[in-house]
């Protein structure tokens, strides 16, 4: 049968084609301008940033949006300790339980043996001294070798007995776990791995405007773009193409910006980060992959 759009998977070859309507198995698609987001864009909303704020690896967002980042971050941590210092002190409590039942297990059963001994010293005629002082030193080395017992005889008794693993009633349960959250901190995600974040290193972003709506660099006039290298200045935050940066800010003597004259520093030059306008010349992700499970026939 001649192949058309309404039987385009009747044939006995797996096609280019039939491989990307699979929606399963590890998939790549190229990336075009449409998925670049824009310079000017919050990495966290994905619109154009309001009140643009630049971490110190040059990573946008808007203010808001990076203010409610980081106090849920910080609400998370929070919440995490406080379920990791309850969850210690339940150890610490059933540990304490634990030893309690041993302790009294042992006292127990050192009644049973008094007992036991008292009834036999009636029937039987009372020992020398140093039949009594043996007796008492061998009790003296049995008594660690017991408690032993007793503990070894408590943990088998926690061990699940599955004679029928797969009834659900018989199934065990897992012991809950929460990990030490002391090396948790206040992430920017935006990039993999993320990195550590802070407010005090955060920086705000001046762009000059045009009346059209375009961000032009304030020293050559050009438009801000992905395709463009854009820098902000830490000390002042105005946001220079990175030309200028290079033949205006740093080249001065002093180096200072071209707009306010602040005196600025190579390290305070923070290089906006871009994803691209699809090209390959032009930098950025350019392929995307998604890893699911593997065709099998």
């Amino acid at each position: 049968m001649v192949r058309h759009s309404k039987n385009n998977t009747a044939s006995g070859v797996f096609t280019y084609a039939e491989r990307q309507m699979v929606d399963y198995g590890t998939k790549t698609k190229r990336l075009g301008s449409d998925s670049k987001r824009q310079f000017d864009s919050c990495y966290l909303c994905l619109n154009t940033a309001r009140v643009p704020m630049v971490c110190p690896l040059g990573h946008i967002s808007c203010r808001e949006c990076v203010l409610q980042s980081i106090l849920e971050q910080k609400r998370t941590i929070e919440q995490a300790k406080k379920e990791y210092a309850d969850f210690q002190a339940q150890q610490a409590s059933d540990i304490a339980e634990q030893q309690k039942d041993r302790e009294s297990q042992e006292v127990q059963g050192f009644i049973e043996r008094e007992v036991g001994l008292s009834q036999r010293k009636r029937l039987a005629p009372p020992p020398t001294s140093e039949e009594a002082e043996a007796e008492a030193e061998t009790d003296a080395n049995k008594r660690p070798k017991m408690i032993e017992l007793a503990s070894r005889k408590g943990k088998e008794v926690e061990k699940p007995r599955l004679p029928s693993f797969w009834v659900p009633s018989l199934a065990p349960t897992a012991k809950s776990t929460v990990s030490d959250p002391s090396g948790l901190s206040v992430q920017c995600h935006a990039s993999s791995p993320a990195h550590g974040l802070r407010l005090k290193h955060l920086v705000a972003v001046v762009f000059r405007v045009s009346a059209k709506g375009e961000k032009l660099c304030p020293s050559c006039d050009r438009p801000l773009l992905n395709s463009t290298k854009v820098s902000v200045l830490a000390k002042c935050g105005h946001a220079v193409c990175q030309r200028c940066v290079v033949n205006f800010v740093l080249s001065a003597q002093p180096p200072a910006c071209v707009v306010c004259q602040t005196r600025t520093l190579e390290a305070d030059v923070v290089r906006l980060e871009s994803e691209g306008t699809g090209f390959t010349g032009a930098g950025g992700r350019m392929v995307a992959t998604r890893y699911g499970s593997a065709f099998q026939a």
